[in-house]
């Protein structure tokens, strides 16, 4: 059944995500803001507490959604010995709310539509990703590297949106391919183009969740292990390449060094990480003060505010850059908020494995592995940007809509094998009641 996506019903869930990617894209964040973004979250709220409640339901139920509310109520807690009560207590109800109402979204979303509209929440996502990309401008980084911004302004937030809008043309590459070859080719060659311009932007952690993605899509359709020679060819002949292609190497180390080799020898600088190591450093000395309680949520610990609190409450106006969410979650909610923390990953991991273990229908298989890939490769984009305790990054929102989408298409899967069973059943007892006892007939 084809479903019209401009209706309000079917844009709303679609729009929230737009609103929260559009204020880092140049031609609509004078409408995509950081103010109006709430106002659009609001109203997905109120769609989904008013029309939506059986989706609210499911969730709630969902073990899962406990141990995200326990970690969401000691941010909240932290707010009592936080050093700026004011800046934890607004960041932690944000984050609660951001949390609960996307992760609703996405799973309401896979439960009201069929299986080919799984990632469809993301097309909105996708259109607006897509031109972004194709004009822009190149930015020289203090290191003497150039990289490519596009219309976002900031070369790792274009490298995030083209890997988030790769999920969508991966998956509709997936259906088109035994359907439509014209159709087929256009999404490859719409998926080509966005990981030609991820490239350019240099973002290595947004072309990990892509590699991720990737990775999710061959285990849903279960021909990793098919594939696995052919992975490893491909790795041997590009380590070669590496070794002896003095071209291919130049790039790959400036690709992966993020600076020219001229600055690097001049200045005698190297490593794959030196760009992050003295914000890790300043990070994992503060995750220490830290201790078992954090020093707050949202609080940059020993930070002077003067009193004087920004009102858009933007860690621009009174933080830092973290660098790393793990370090992040230590200093301002503790060890103990970092318990919550793993619990949380335990917890997706899990989900994510008894999904694609119980699925039957390999569109299910599919959608679990592309969906884990996505959530799995933003985990490890986490290490290098702090975006886990910013609940208004589009990062986050992002994220946490990807995990309800997990829920829904895991439930649905459980529910096909649960209907698989019952038919079996019932055939089982029509048979048996169909047959007549021996020599005595109707």
């Amino acid at each position: 059944m084809k479903t019209d996506y401009l209706k309000p019903a079917e844009l709303i869930i679609p729009l929230s995500l737009l609103a929260f990617i559009g204020t880092g894209i140049t031609f609509i964040n004078s409408v995509f803001n950081p103010t109006t973004r709430w106002g659009i979250l609001a109203a997905l709220s109120f769609f989904l507490l008013s029309y939506r409640r059986r989706d609210v339901h499911g969730v709630l139920r969902h073990p899962l959604f406990w141990v995200v509310l326990a970690y969401a109520l000691w941010g909240l807690m932290t707010v009592a010995w936080s050093e700026v009560w004011q800046i934890s207590l607004v960041k932690s109800l944000v984050f609660f709310w951001v949390t609960i109402t996307m992760v609703i979204a996405g799973y309401s979303w896979v439960m009201r539509h069929d299986r080919v509209c799984a990632f469809d929440f993301l097309w909105l996502f996708t259109v607006f990703a897509l031109p972004a990309s194709l004009i822009g401008q190149h930015e020289e980084l203090a290191t003497g590297a150039f990289v490519y911004a596009g219309l976002t302004g900031n070369p790792n937030f274009l490298g995030f949106v083209l890997a988030m809008a790769g999920a969508w043309l991966m998956w509709r590459a997936y259906l088109a391919r035994r359907q439509n070859r014209r159709i087929f080719v256009l999404y490859v060659g719409l998926l080509t183009l966005a990981l030609y311009y991820l490239i350019l932007s240099h973002s290595r952690s947004s072309l990990l969740i892509f590699l991720a993605m990737a990775l999710g899509l061959f285990v849903g359709l279960g021909k990793l292990r098919k594939r696995l020679p052919y992975v490893l060819i491909f790795s041997m002949l590009c380590a070669a390449a590496y070794i002896y292609s003095p071209a291919v190497k130049g790039f790959l180390t400036q690709y992966a060094l993020k600076s020219s080799l001229a600055v690097l020898a001049q200045e005698e600088r190297g490593g794959l990480w030196y760009s992050r190591e003295q914000i890790w450093e300043e990070s994992y000395d503060l995750a220490m003060r830290g201790g078992l309680f954090g020093g707050g949520y949202g609080v940059t610990i020993g930070e002077d505010f003067h009193g004087e609190i920004g009102p858009t409450i933007s860690s621009g106006q009174y933080g830092r850059e973290q660098g790393n969410s793990q370090l992040a979650i230590m200093e301002q909610t503790g060890l103990t908020g970092f318990g919550f923390y793993l619990m949380l990953i335990a917890g997706i991991f899990g989900v994510y494995a008894s999904g694609v273990h119980v699925a039957r229908i390999e569109m299910d298989r599919v959608a679990i592995g592309l969906l884990g890939g996505a959530i799995l490769g933003l985990l490890g984009q986490s290490v290098f940007e702090a975006w886990w305790v910013a609940p208004g990054a589009a990062e986050s929102a992002t994220f946490w809509m990807l995990l309800g989408a997990l829920l829904g298409v895991t439930r649905r899967a459980r529910l096909a094998v649960s209907q698989q069973r019952s038919s079996k059943v019932m055939r089982a007892q029509h048979g048996a009641a169909g047959q007549s006892p021996a020599g005595v007939h109707p």
